[in-house]
């Protein structure tokens, strides 16, 4: 396993390899955002990666969000820049406002919205205009060239693939070789998948690449170590030099998010930030 060199990995702090192709964040392992990190009341954000927590990257990967905005509530304009991001609304409904660029965009259930931050940058909000709490899995990810353009695309829920992946699994592809949607940089599978009773899923990655289960029902086992993960704990396999398959086998029927990427910045392990109002 690589960590990158330079600045953001100069502070090795936090989560411990093992000789196991893989990490394993247990709930304790993430980190809770709420009112205090964002100034205002509405979002709260489960982070597996990012500046908060140990792993600051895995990959291309500088943030994972598992988020909940509440009805009527969101988070108002804030700038990013040069990066891209990826909402998948698992439930409910979200609004994207770009006042920088006068670009807007909805999504439903099952979407997923891309936000692509281009070289000139986007002051956003995010806001849930419905009637019931929308759950989002954000992925945020290096650009690697920068869009000169900033934009908002959408995969909607009907457009995107949907398979069986082996026995007892049901795939939805969101990013992949069989989704219509694009991304601007080195991801190269994100999928939904549910998984019936004693089936399994496998994680298969070639030389250089890195993945990310999220589990978000149910309980599987990683075959290789014997671990058992359930609802809300994340796999974490940063880039490798050599191939490796990871056989995930459902203890209960289960759904899982998936995500295999490139190299990016390897794994990247710092002290985390510190957080507004705590020492």
């Amino acid at each position: 396993m690589t960590t990158q060199s330079g600045d953001r990995s100069d502070r090795l702090a936090g989560v411990q390899v093992t000789s196991r192709p893989y990490l394993v964040l247990r709930p304790e392992d993430h980190v809770v955002l709420g009112e205090p990190d964002f100034g205002m009341p509405g979002l709260t954000a489960v982070e597996a990666i990012g500046p908060f927590v140990p792993i600051q990257a895995s990959g291309p990967l500088i943030t994972v969000h598992d988020s909940v905005i509440e009805a009527g509530l969101g988070i108002g304009h804030h700038p990013h820049r040069h990066n891209e991001r990826l909402f998948y609304i698992e439930q409910g409904q979200l609004d994207h406002d770009d006042a920088l660029n006068h670009i807007t965009g909805h999504m439903e259930t099952g979407d997923v919205g891309q936000f692509t931050e281009g070289q000139h940058g986007m002051v956003h909000s995010e806001w849930n205009h419905g009637d019931v709490d929308t759950r989002a899995y954000i992925l945020v990810y290096g650009t690697d060239p920068i869009p000169e353009q900033t934009a908002f695309n959408a995969l909607r829920d009907a457009d995107a693939p949907r398979y069986d992946e082996a026995a007892g699994v049901r795939t939805k592809e969101l990013v992949g070789p069989r989704s219509p949607l694009r991304v601007n940089g080195d991801i190269r599978l994100f999928t939904d998948s549910h998984l019936d009773l004693g089936a399994a899923l496998i994680l298969e990655l070639a030389a250089g690449e890195g993945g990310l289960v999220s589990v978000r029902d149910g309980e599987i086992r990683a075959e290789d170590g014997g671990e058992r993960l359930g609802r809300g704990d994340t796999l974490v396999a940063p880039p490798g030099g050599e191939p490796r398959n990871l056989r995930l086998r459902a203890e209960v029927p289960a759904r899982v998010v998936r995500v295999i990427h490139g190299p990016g910045y390897g794994l990247v392990r710092e002290q985390p930030l510190a957080r507004r109002g705590r020492t």
